[in-house]
């Protein structure tokens, strides 16, 4: 809901490839070269603009339907999931699937509108090129460039895609083969690499990227071929370079609502707007809202104000990690766990990332949460990360239509550098260090730190952990719990590169779950029922397991890379 929003040029790009050759070898009058174009370091800067207006295309990140192949997200009722979304929960995927064809292109696009700009760039005097500007604006392209290789190449057909270095003006251009995964990972190193170089420690703009996102991403990527002691580094260099200003947001009450829209915490977040071209369809893939807040958002009317709510309750929390957020051992010692006298009946960290029936204590579009809606249809938690539930009582209220809303994606963040930084150092066998960074995001949150007592005024969980002990808690709790729905295909990489992707289903798909009544207090001091609304890990009423499909399915084949989608191979001669 920024109003940083980016301005969008009026540029036609070339997309999908065309079937006519007799097409494809005219001059394309929408297509204007470097020879015509680039004049000076506004007209460059004012395609780069476009760059940044491409990465709003919503399957770049593709948050929808990602974190329903994990163990994150749920798609719907458990007792009549949402069918759109089942091939994904399922692990059914195919090379045919619509949104795979999304994906893929939706990057390419962002590499399309990058390479104009690289060639723009590339093609002015040695006075343009001698400038800091055109130094930021090459940066800042190779950037994009080499964030969607890396993309790319974490998710689809192990590695092996196309590598797009040049803006395409032929068949031969278009139908390019494939490149073997260490070329791509070489490639998008490079562009990465540079950009590290030469962008500033803080962009211009908060919504512009600079020299800690490329650290950030370069960081990840050596993390994800688990050469621990290079990403280390990176890591490190994000967390105590004090020229990036960045540091975890201390007030845990604004975390993932409206107001922490590019905080100290941000590293790389995606700009909307809900003020900004509300009259473009809500499935525009160039909008500058996005339909997350109507996807997460609860069904049904708000039982106080009598308003739809303007959810649709398909993208919920999964059975496991509501659990694991309701049980989250706070720190006693902590005064902001006591409320009127009595301790939070759940975590501020649980609070600020789902709705739970019992919680009675954190806002929740503008009532506490068993006031607004029923949590019933087994729908007994939803995610807030995406909605508006801190300053509406209804998505209506931010736009003319719930489909449309304008909070921001934040892709990477501080808390998530220090997890990786965390692993980096366990996995290098320095245990110690590693908790001292995981502490500093559940101080944060009010919550029980690990390992031994030091003697603060803080409570420990008494555990002396180890590399194993302490890597099963990343993978199981701290990861999962700080970042969900959070990032890049995180959650699905991670389990994939840990190789726990098939023993997790497994062991969630044994795991038995019900829901019990829940009697909480009206807005006008009376007491009410909320029937079948709270979870508990045991058998009983509504009882129900998850998962037990991705489990057989990942017991049959090894599901850790997207194929390529048809789209590419119908119309790639080089593939095909």
């Amino acid at each position: 809901m920024k109003k940083y929003a980016y301005s969008l040029v009026v540029l036609f790009f070339l997309g999908m490839i065309q079937s006519c050759n007799e097409y494809l070898e005219e001059t394309n009058p929408n297509f204007l070269s470097s020879d015509t174009y680039w004049q000076n370091l506004n007209d460059s800067e004012a395609n780069l603009t476009s760059v940044y207006s491409a990465m709003l295309h919503q399957y770049v990140i593709g948050i929808e339907e990602e974190f329903l192949r994990t163990d994150i997200a749920y798609p719907g009722q458990r007792t009549r999931p949402t069918g759109q979304y089942l091939v994904w929960y399922q692990q059914r995927l195919t090379s045919d699937v619509r949104a795979l064809s999304d994906r893929w292109d939706s990057k390419y696009q962002v590499i399309f509108r990058a390479n104009q700009v690289i060639e723009g760039l590339n093609g002015m005097n040695e006075d343009f090129k001698a400038q800091d500007r055109w130094t930021r604006q090459m940066a800042e392209a190779r950037f994009f460039r080499g964030l969607m290789h890396f993309y790319l190449h974490s998710t689809f057909n192990n590695g092996s895609i196309i590598i797009r270095d040049e803006v395409p003006v032929s068949i031969q251009d278009f139908s390019k083969p494939l490149s073997t995964s260490a070329e791509v990972l070489a490639f998008f190193r490079a562009d990465l690499e540079y950009a590290y170089d030469n962008l500033p420690e803080q962009g211009e703009l908060v919504s512009r990227v600079d020299a800690a996102v490329a650290a950030t991403i370069l960081g990840t990527s050596h993390l994800y071929e688990g050469e621990y002691d290079i990403a280390e580094t990176y890591f490190e260099d994000v967390i105590n370079n004090s020229a990036y200003g960045l540091s975890l947001e201390q007030d845990a009450s604004v975390m993932f609502t409206n107001a922490n829209e590019f905080s100290s915490e941000s590293i790389f977040e995606i700009n909307y707007a809900d003020d900004k071209q509300p009259e473009d369809g809500f499935f525009d893939e160039n909008s500058f809202q996005n339909r997350l807040a109507r996807r997460m958002g609860p069904n049904g009317r708000n039982a106080e104000t009598k308003e739809g709510i303007g959810g649709q309750g398909w993208l919920l929390p999964s059975a496991w990690l509501t659990y694991e957020y309701s049980t989250e051992e706070i720190d006693t010692q902590d005064p902001r766990n006591t409320v009127d006298g009595e301790l939070r009946p759940i975590s501020m960290r649980a609070s600020q990332s789902i709705a739970v029936v019992n919680d009675e204590i954190t806002p929740y579009y503008g009532f506490t949460a068993p006031q607004v809606t029923s949590f019933g249809s087994t729908r007994f938690s939803f995610f807030k990360k995406y909605t508006n539930n801190s300053v509406v009582t209804t998505e209506s209220a931010t736009n003319t239509t719930p489909w449309e809303s304008g909070r921001n994606v934040v892709v990477n963040r501080l808390s998530g550098v220090y997890l990786m930084y965390a692993e980096c150092l366990a996995q290098t066998g320095d245990v110690p260090e590693a908790i001292k960074a995981i502490n500093e995001i559940r101080k944060r949150w009010g919550l029980q730190l690990l390992g031994i007592s030091d003697g603060s005024a803080h409570d420990f969980d008494g555990i002396a952990y180890d590399e194993t002990s302490l890597m099963n808690h990343l993978m199981f709790k701290e990861y999962p719990l700080e970042l969900s729905m959070e990032g890049f295909s995180t959650r699905f990489i991670d389990l994939r590169r840990w190789g726990v992707t098939k023993q997790r289903f497994e062991d969630l798909s044994t795991r038995v779950f019900s829901l019990v009544n829940y009697t909480y207090t009206r807005t006008n001091g009376s007491t009410a029922r909320r029937n079948k609304s709270l979870l508990q890990e045991a058998s009983g009423a509504s009882e129900f397991t998850e998962y037990t499909e991705a489990a057989e399915a990942w017991a049959a084949n090894d599901l850790g890379y997207f194929p390529l989608p048809q789209s590419e191979i119908l119309n790639n001669q080089n593939i095909n």
